[in-house]
């Protein structure tokens, strides 16, 4: 039956009314049990909230320092976050089941040819058909929701707890669950319309709603396989463009933080942070929606009461599912496998057996066998033409993506992080091998940042840019995912941003591997750490003795483990450990010969030696000083001024600085020999028993032991293993 109209007696919008009502009686049993369990189930959760936790924030001996008004705020602020947990877990799971039965029992007689025919002979027309059963779904759905968020507010107006930002708060995220309400009803409609069964309107809706979050989820990761120094740039609101059910999920873990206009004790603002949408996010769904929602409507009108229990109804749509997810499979099982393998070989064909594979489970799904299969081979044939053209464009550069690096005259800025090694043997390099680099720090209340170091200085610009193309250099096209030999944990990371003079952004994130004769990155290296900017976030220039909390030496061989430490030392001895560190750091003699150490790799195989063996050559000694964090009235008036520029006068006033140790480098032989000294009597070897596999402390004159770790059998007449076994006897 293909007409679209069975009778002319039809008085204006009579018919929607009617089907509007009909609707809303044929569906009352679920209406009215997800009604109730919305109104019901809000203001009883956010009622327990309160009382549960009213006691605690009235009592202000719980809250030495604050204000009442503020401990007020942060009682409304944790009964808000409670709502929202509630309504990820309790409402919106039950309104989705709730839209699934609700359109299946309205909207599926379009998939059974006997009631679509007795639905299409009414005397209606197919729009007041489709939309009286649809805006009945809609207000069924919403205004439940409208309901609880407003007894909610009433509850906690009751009970004077304020919300954050008063109103705002509920009824802006009431808005938002209803525009995504909305999305996620046309969504389920769009499929129901376009699809002959019920199976297939159900494969299509999952496989799009979960299909192309994972195709933008696995086109990130094929690109950051194959592209040196890509940093993503798919927004993350592409992951849901067209999956609202997780965009409506996500709503509840969205944060934006807004001022409250009230303070703590010290001065500090409180701030709130209320789940809610961007406005290009809400504009998107709006227009998404209605676009979606015209074209349900436009094809339901011209819809064939023949495609009722048809597998092969809306042809175009059923492509696009099936590229998306054959796409999206074949590169994720590739990635898992060339991943495993470390073979580009494997890769490749997990493309196509992946690809292939979806397609032909997808194809027998809708066909419910093979008939018709080899017609829809050209559509597969032209899906993975379109996966080897995605990767020949990786292979090739990314269309220069690999090799675009700025010209200095348009560069604003540039943050650069560099490895914690040193470039060089230098005390600068020294130093930037200890935590030079950014600024770690604490400021206001439960507030803390990491500030990489921003270059502004053309000529330090250009001393970056240089580092950035001897990267490059390291990294010769063609471009494959998987076979280099060389594993991420034997590989350093450098990170760069420019900002140019057009205001946008490019990012960069290698993981490089380092060999000996890798001397221009080297050089390039201790460049960029000499620059004077980057030595202005060390608050090393800013230490001096009474920030010295401790020394701290160790040694550790495949025979035993040797601690000693002193976190006591006088003020004088503070400062003759410091003064004596200064010294050898500013002598011509210093050289940090060890900062490469961990970093730098022979071969690419040398990392699969084992780590325990490798750590039993280092039998010297290890010595290291402990520095205390500084304050912000504790550093130079340079590093003041750099921490007012980063945060602004009020926050850099409360601001602490995290400090760092120092590892002294064997050229420091008089700090080394101080060291030993005031740690001396707090030396404490640990032997490995082999026969227990344990370690036991033995604590014995620094004298009983050489140079290489073994006891002198002339002073306690017993080799280390019988030593421990004795100890373990007696304790």
């Amino acid at each position: 039956m293909t007409s679209t109209r069975s009778s002319r007696d039809e008085r204006k919008n009579g018919a929607f009314r009617r089907m509007f009502w009909w609707q809303m009686r044929n569906n009352r049993v679920f209406s009215v049990f997800f009604g109730l369990w919305t109104i019901l189930s809000m203001p009883i959760v956010t009622l327990s909230v309160i009382l549960g936790n009213q006691a605690y924030y009235t009592d202000m001996t719980n809250w030495e320092g604050y204000t009442a008004e503020s401990v007020a705020q942060l009682y409304g602020q944790a009964v808000y976050y409670n709502l929202l947990a509630f309504l990820r877990s309790g409402i919106f799971l039950v309104l989705m089941l709730y839209l699934v039965v609700y359109c299946c029992n309205s909207f599926g007689y379009m998939h059974t040819r006997r009631s679509v025919d007795l639905f299409h002979a009414l005397p209606v027309r197919r729009r007041p058909l489709l939309l009286g059963g649809y805006v009945a779904g809609l207000l069924t759905s919403i205004v439940p929701l409208a309901i609880g968020f407003g007894l909610c507010q009433v509850v906690c107006r009751s009970y004077n707890v304020p919300l954050p930002n008063a109103a705002l708060s509920l009824w802006a995220l009431f808005g938002c669950c209803a525009l995504m309400t909305f999305a996620c009803l046309t969504f389920m409609l769009f499929f129901l319309v376009t699809a002959g069964t019920l199976l297939d309107a159900a494969v299509s809706l999952v496989a799009t709603a979960v299909g192309w979050p994972l195709l933008w989820d696995v086109l990130n990761s094929t690109m950051k396989e194959f592209l040196p120094g890509y940093v993503s740039v798919i927004p993350d609101a592409f992951y849901t463009a067209l999956c609202p059910f997780g965009a409506f999920y996500g709503l509840f873990s969205t944060n934006y933080t807004i001022l409250t206009g009230l303070y703590y004790a010290d001065g500090s603002a409180i701030t709130a942070e209320l789940p809610g949408m961007g406005l290009w996010s809400i504009l998107w769904w709006v227009l998404f929606t209605v676009a979606l929602l015209l074209v349900t409507v436009w094809y339901y009108g011209r819809r064939k009461s023949e495609h009722a229990e048809n597998n092969f109804c809306a042809p175009v749509l059923r492509g696009a599912v099936r590229f998306l997810l054959s796409v999206a499979v074949g590169l994720g099982l590739a990635d898992i496998l060339g991943d495993m393998t470390d073979s580009n070989r494997v890769y490749f064909i997990s493309v196509l057996v992946g690809s292939l594979g979806t397609y032909i489970v997808i194809q027998l799904i809708w066909a419910r066998g093979f008939r018709k299969f080899w017609r829809a081979i050209p559509a597969y044939l032209l899906t993975l033409v379109a996966c080897v053209g995605f990767l020949y464009c990786l292979y090739t550069g990314g269309l220069g993506y690999v090799t675009r690096v700025p010209d200095v005259d348009n560069v604003v800025s540039v943050t650069f992080s560099l490895p914690d090694m040193a470039g060089d043997t230098s005390k600068e390099c020294y130093l930037a091998a200890h935590g030079v680099g950014a600024l770690d720090v604490s400021y206001g209340n439960y507030n803390w940042g990491y500030f990489m170091v921003e270059f502004t200085d053309d000529d330090e610009q250009s001393t970056v840019l240089a580092l950035h193309q001897a990267i490059l250099e390291k990294f010769p096209g063609p471009y494959l995912p998987y076979g280099d030999g060389v594993s991420q944990y034997s590989t350093v990371s450098i990170e760069v941003t420019y900002t140019l003079a057009n205001g946008s952004t490019l990012e960069r994130a290698y993981y490089v591997p380092l060999y000996e004769d890798d001397e221009e990155i080297f050089s390039c290296i201790a460049a960029v750490q000499k620059c004077d900017t980057f030595q202005l976030y060390d608050t090393f220039y800013s230490m001096t003795a009474d920030a010295l909390s401790g020394i701290y030496v160790s040694q550790y061989t495949s025979e035993y483990d040797y601690d000693a430490s002193n976190y006591e030392l006088t003020d004088e001895q503070k400062e003759l450990v410091w003064s004596t560190f200064l010294e050898e750091l500013d002598s011509a003699d210093f050289s940090y010969d060890e900062g490469r150490d961990g970093y730098i790799i022979e071969t690419d195989s040398e990392y699969d030696e084992d780590y325990e063996e490798l750590e039993s050559l280092a039998g010297e000694r290890s010595y290291s000083i402990t520095m205390n964090d500084l304050k912000y009235a504790d550093l130079n008036a340079e590093q003041q001024a750099l921490l007012v520029r980063l945060l602004g006068e009020a926050d850099a006033a409360t601001a602490t600085v995290f400090s760092y140790g120092f590892d002294v480098p064997e050229c420091c032989e008089k700090t080394r020999a101080l060291m030993d000294e005031l740690t001396e009597e707090y030396g404490d070897y640990y032997w490995y028993d082999e026969d227990s596999g344990e370690y036991t402390t033995i604590v014995t004159e620094e004298s009983d032991v050489d140079a290489e770790g073994e006891t002198d059998p002339a002073d306690n007449g017993t080799d280390p293993a019988d030593a421990s076994a004795d100890v373990s006897a007696v304790g």
